[in-house]
């Protein structure tokens, strides 16, 4: 009994702590690293050495950042921010390098500390405390995102270098491109350098930082947060062969709703796009080689037999919620849509390869109010029964557990460890009392 007593009293020591950890960290979502990171040379369009780099966001990064911007937007981000411990927060990528070997001395990874800010001041990625840029023209220490609400982001890198970039700044104790390379991997003339990707392979790895700032008595408070390193890319000689895609799967939709917002005097319609791994990946590598997937959207009034191109929706892969103003619906027999307006939608990918016919994707099932899955090729009569709501989105995760809905939230194992420590001392009680009375 004493050691089920120990163990229990364990258990409701960790547990806590354990929830206190999880849910006293201050950022939002899981900081993953960048996934699906995708390299192509640009075979000497822009500088001979010039790279495009792709990869992509999760989900739930792309998510809070939505949010925020509908935030800003709508003029409520006092409110938003009421809910996190900081007043403003934004999100970088940094991209590192390496040549033929990531672990030579010279011309392996790049990074270093000075790729960390410091704490007390935002930004400073590359500096010293002097203020000194203490980081190569390659080192990609604060690339920004494209858009945060989207899912992939595109970078040209590792591009031509003028002769200052080349020898760097002693005094200043900036390193020059030269001092990262070895002399056999390079030449540079013309006012260019120049790299044989014939003879040498290109590594390149990138992670995210998030960085928050918080308004106190004391002045600014910054924090600064890194991801882990993503898995390795390459160009050049030893790098694996990229094919072109040649097959999409269809887009997963569901939940379309009447939003209160107009556009033009007609209503805007929104509903939820899912992004598999798979879909990911595959648009992090059109875009790598300058292309990309996008949605094309499509809507009809219940009953028409034709489907209208909704040519002002975003086209841009993105997680979460879409909006779709309704205006392409207006003809001269329905001059206006009305708010009570029985919409049907669906959606088709299209995917765009330099030197390649683009890919249509199969539509996805057809969506309308209340039903997730009218039917699949357009037969409007067909109806499924109404989707319940989904109240367990990755902002309402509990960070402890990552599935229950925190009730009063608490996490359901804190509730099932204080149930048991109030049991565990009734026994206890109830058993001093017993012994209390045969003494």
């Amino acid at each position: 009994m004493k050691r089920f007593f120990a163990v229990m009293l364990a258990l409701l020591l960790a547990l806590p702590c354990a929830a206190v950890f999880a849910e006293g960290e201050e950022l939002p979502f899981e900081l993953v690293a960048p996934a699906n990171v995708y390299a192509n040379w640009l075979n000497g369009n822009d500088s001979p050495t010039t790279t495009a780099l792709s990869l992509s966001l999760s989900v739930e990064m792309t998510t809070f950042f939505q949010n925020l911007e509908n935030a800003l937007t709508n003029n409520n981000a006092e409110e938003f921010f009421s809910s996190y411990d900081f007043d403003e927060i934004s999100m970088t990528a940094q991209i590192d390098w390496a040549l033929d070997d990531v672990n030579d001395s010279v011309s392996g990874w790049h990074y270093n500390k000075y790729w960390d800010a410091h704490d007390d001041q935002y930004g400073g990625f590359g500096y010293d405390e002097d203020f000194n840029i203490r980081v190569g023209a390659w080192d990609g220490v604060d690339m920004g995102i494209n858009n945060a609400t989207e899912i992939i982001s595109e970078y040209w890198i590792t591009r031509g270098v003028s002769e200052d970039d080349l020898n760097g700044n002693p005094e200043t104790h900036t390193p020059g491109l030269k001092d990262q390379l070895k002399a056999e991997q390079y030449s540079y003339h013309d006012d260019a350098l120049f790299i044989d990707y014939a003879e040498h392979t290109m590594y390149l790895r990138a992670r995210f930082v998030v960085s928050t700032s918080k308004d106190t008595d004391d002045g600014q408070v910054f924090r600064h947060y890194y991801s882990d390193w993503s898995n390795i890319a390459a160009v050049g000689k030893d790098a694996a062969e990229v094919k072109p895609l040649s097959d999409i799967a269809a887009p997963v939709i569901s939940g379309l709703r009447m939003t209160d917002e107009e556009f033009n005097d007609n209503p805007v319609v929104a509903f939820t796009l899912t992004v598999p791994d798979e879909l990911a990946a595959n648009a992090a590598l059109a875009a790598s080689m300058g292309g990309g997937i996008y949605i094309e959207t499509e809507a009809r009034v219940k009953g028409d037999s034709e489907w209208t191109l909704m040519g002002n929706t975003t086209n841009t892969v993105k997680g979460g919620e879409m909006e779709c103003a309704l205006l392409h619906l207006v003809n001269d027999q329905r001059p206006t849509i009305s708010k009570d307006t029985v919409i049907e939608l669906r959606c088709r990918y299209r995917c765009s390869q330099p030197e390649q016919e683009d890919i249509l994707s199969d539509y996805s099932n057809i969506i309308s109010f209340g039903t997730d899955d009218i039917s699949i090729g357009g037969n409007p009569g067909a109806t499924s029964a109404p989707v319940p709501a989904d109240n367990n989105s990755a902002s309402d995760k509990c960070g402890l557990c990552h599935f229950c809905s925190r009730p009063l939230g608490i996490c359901i194992f804190i509730w099932i460890a204080i149930i048991l420590a109030i049991v565990i001392i009734i026994v206890i009680a109830a058993a001093a009392r017993k012994k209390g009375r045969k003494n």
